[in-house]
């Protein structure tokens, strides 16, 4: 018998967090048709599994609607049963402090950031604050959250370029 994998929790909220960033900035606006889940996760940088259950919380939280080719599409904002996440106080900091480095070049293109833990010492802020932070940058494309790893900068090329869908294979 095959076990079902499931997303793990952190991952799944930031995958969602990053789909209600970009639909909120208007990346993604109402009646804006996403691309197939295996593009959309290969261009958010997770896997399959956790960009359907993300589409799954979205779809319960009516701000996407699933047509029946399983395609899905961002509902008007009247809709939607939640609110978008806005950042405030010390997350809202540490993010313009990151994007402000990131875009001055700080990091090096492809490069790890630090972990959340070191960048909440040097920011003085909690680990949960610099995770909001992080994720709001990876909505942005800035930056790549890889499951198990530190957050990597993300390239000139990938930011600026628009999303690829990966070939079909037989």
């Amino acid at each position: 018998m095959t076990a079902l994998r499931k997303a793990s929790p952190a991952r799944l909220a930031d995958t969602c967090h990053v789909l209600l960033r970009q639909i909120a900035r208007g990346d993604r606006p109402p009646g804006h048709r996403l691309p197939a889940p295996i593009a959309l996760a290969h261009e958010l940088g997770v896997s399959e599994i956790v960009l359907r259950s993300a589409l799954d919380d979205l779809t319960k939280e009516r701000v996407l609607r699933r047509s029946r080719a399983a395609r899905y599409t961002v509902a008007a904002e009247e809709d939607w049963r939640i609110t978008l996440p806005v950042l405030r106080g010390k997350a809202l900091a540490v993010t313009r402090q990151l994007r402000s480095e990131l875009r001055t070049g700080a990091y090096d293109d492809g490069g790890e950031l630090p972990t959340a833990y070191d960048l909440a010492g040097r920011h003085r802020a909690t680990v949960d604050e610099v995770r909001v932070a992080l994720r709001e940058l990876a909505a942005e494309g800035l930056i790549a959250l890889p499951p198990l790893q530190k957050p990597l900068v993300r390239y000139e090329a990938e930011r600026s370029a628009p999303p690829t869908s990966p070939g079909r294979h037989a």
